[in-house]
């Protein structure tokens, strides 16, 4: 069946009419949220954080990273865990380059808080996670079981 002029004119004219309003109202939407929440600290540190680490101290002096390797870090481990399939062998090799309590505090902080939802991006659907939370989460108990001691004798839970 074939429409005629008449009436592909007017299914196009509508579509536009409601199509056009919704798209724009959709783009306004997350370009608003993207600039409440996709803000950047000056040192490249998330600033959506977790409130359990807001306040912890991370003594520079301390620290064998700079902020732009944690910022990788959190970046690699982050991509390692992101959508189906977790990169085990990647979250292990770069866990093994963090050396003490403050670099992995500030890889933390760098990881900010990211939306989960069984591994992928949610926009609406997810849970608030900080990378503690996004580890335990992808990693079974025999794979945590393989960075927890790094975490206990840093006196960080996981």
């Amino acid at each position: 069946m074939q429409l005629d002029k008449a009436n592909k004119a007017a299914l196009i004219t509508t579509g536009i009419k409601f199509g056009v309003p919704v798209v724009v109202a959709g783009i306004g939407f997350f370009a608003i949220r993207k600039i409440i929440k996709g803000k950047k600290n000056t040192d490249g540190t998330s600033s959506r954080i977790a409130p359990s680490i807001k306040d912890t101290v991370i003594e520079k002096a301390n620290l064998t990273i700079s902020t732009s390797d944690a910022a990788l870090f959190a970046n690699t481990l982050y991509g390692a865990m992101l959508d189906f399939g977790t990169d085990e062998k990647t979250i292990f090799s770069t866990m093994d380059k963090i050396n003490s309590k403050d670099d992995m505090l500030l890889v933390i902080k760098a990881f900010g808080m990211k939306q989960y939802l069984w591994g992928g991006r949610a926009a609406f659907l997810g849970q608030d996670y900080n990378l503690i939370g996004w580890l335990r989460a992808e990693l079974s108990e025999s794979e945590i079981s393989k960075i927890k001691p790094k975490f206990d004798s840093w006196g960080i839970p996981l």
